[in-house]
């Protein structure tokens, strides 16, 4: 599933969502392209929001971007980055709105893992 580079997929019936440690764990990591060492597993979507686990590996980056229509939310929960012109670590949070340049540079040598949340602007139309 490339569901961080084309969201565009019919939406699901509305349920809740409860992913356990072992249905992540057994999850497998897709390549989030065109960058190299960086990983992410999909675990909700609704519509053009998603959320999920990302990974940046040792020598991986995101190089500067921006997500137009939607929000990006992230919470660092293992490793170190450069974010947003910070050093940042575990219990980090980052909101990232509409419209702003950010990437992701710099993993320590363990990388850097992140819960994402891209959460799309309801009066924004899709595209």
């Amino acid at each position: 599933m490339r569901v961080m580079t084309n969201i565009d997929q019919p939406e699901a019936a509305t349920v809740a969502t409860l992913v356990t440690r072992a249905a992540s764990d057994a999850l497998a990591w897709h390549p989030l392209e065109p960058f190299d060492r960086v990983e992410y597993k999909l675990l909700w979507r609704s519509g053009k929001s998603v959320a999920g686990i990302m990974r940046v590996g040792p020598g991986g980056s995101v190089s500067p971007h921006t997500h137009e229509r939607s929000h990006h939310h992230m919470w660092v929960v293992e490793g170190t980055a450069e974010m947003l012109g910070e050093r940042v670590g575990p219990g980090t949070y980052l909101h990232v709105p509409a419209g702003v340049e950010h990437g992701i540079s710099d993993p320590g040598d363990e990388g850097c893992t992140y819960l994402y949340l891209y959460l799309r602007e309801p009066d924004v139309a899709a595209t």
